[in-house]
């Protein structure tokens, strides 16, 4: 909802980072996967390793020792760094059956990378469906993992969203649910602040006839304004400096909604002057040197 509410483009694309908190990936869809616990190598129970279920038969590509959970991880990281999508698919889908959180939301991950590759809206929909249906699996066998929730908040969004404006409001409060639990899980990590900052900024974006249909579907509508929005944009950007392009936009345009407009020109400017590698700095490049000749 936070990404469709009122603002048509979707933010989500992840942002991988790298050593600490330093982007390094295409989109803003790997933003949403650092800082993930590094997994023991004995998570998987020497049963499941081989590949046995109680029937006794093998479930796609059997996990060897030597293969060891922590591996297959690794290996679908390096993968996203890579964007090959497809190939992440594939290859943690053969061990789905394993019934891992780490697995399943890495494929939840994947899955949703195809669905914005894809090139029907029918298409879209059905894989925005499988990849929340994965990342709900992983939730069920840990509600305490935070990159979980981050991809329940983006999933239901993108899910929601196709079954229309109604849908979508209906899921507002479940969505910043699930952005809130990923902040409480992981308290140090900026992406988390900026998907809550992007939320409270477009509820307070969003045009009246959506607060009709909101203040139906609700008795008490979701609320926010451009100081709350403010106020996470900013704690993202303690948390990791200069860590996202975006975020930097957003602060700018806080301030410009708030009749700030000397703060406003500093962050736009460090937006617009921000290195565009992926496509979501080049979007906030454009956007914000927009802004700057408007001031």
């Amino acid at each position: 909802m936070f990404l469709r509410f009122g603002i048509r483009k979707c933010l989500f694309p992840v942002i991988r980072k790298t050593a600490r908190t330093r982007v390094t990936s295409a989109s803003f869809s790997r933003l949403v996967t650092g800082n993930v616990a590094k997994v023991a190598k004995t998570s998987i129970p020497s049963a499941v390793m081989f590949g046995v279920l109680g029937s006794g038969f093998y479930v796609g590509s059997v996990l060897a020792n030597e293969n060891t959970l922590e591996t297959l991880l690794a290996e679908a990281d390096e993968l996203y760094e890579a964007m090959k999508y497809e190939d992440i698919y594939a290859l943690l889908s053969a061990h789905k059956e394993v019934k891992h959180d780490e697995i399943l939301w890495r494929l939840g991950r994947a899955t949703y990378e195809k669905a914005k590759a894809a090139k029907t809206d029918d298409e879209k929909k059905v894989l925005y469906r499988e990849a929340l249906d994965y990342v709900e699996e992983a939730l069920a066998i840990n509600s305490e993992n935070f990159a979980v929730h981050k991809w329940m908040s983006i999933l239901i969004d993108y899910v929601y969203g196709y079954e229309g404006t109604k849908a979508r409001i209906s899921q507002s409060y479940n969505v910043k649910h699930h952005m809130e639990k990923a902040c409480q899980l992981n308290p140090t990590d900026g992406t988390s602040r900026y998907l809550l900052g992007y939320w409270y900024y477009s509820i307070a974006s969003i045009p009246w006839y959506q607060r009709k249909i909101a203040s139906v579907v609700f008795a008490t509508p979701p609320s926010g304004t451009y100081e709350d929005a403010l106020e996470e944009f900013l704690h993202a950007e303690k948390l990791e400096p200069n860590f996202y392009s975006k975020n930097l936009l957003m602060i700018g345009k806080c301030y410009q909604m708030l009749g700030k407009k000397e703060e406003a020109k500093q962050y736009l400017t460090r937006a617009m002057d921000y290195p565009a590698k992926t496509l979501d700095d080049k979007e906030a490049v454009d956007e914000a040197t927009q802004l700057l000749k408007g001031m």
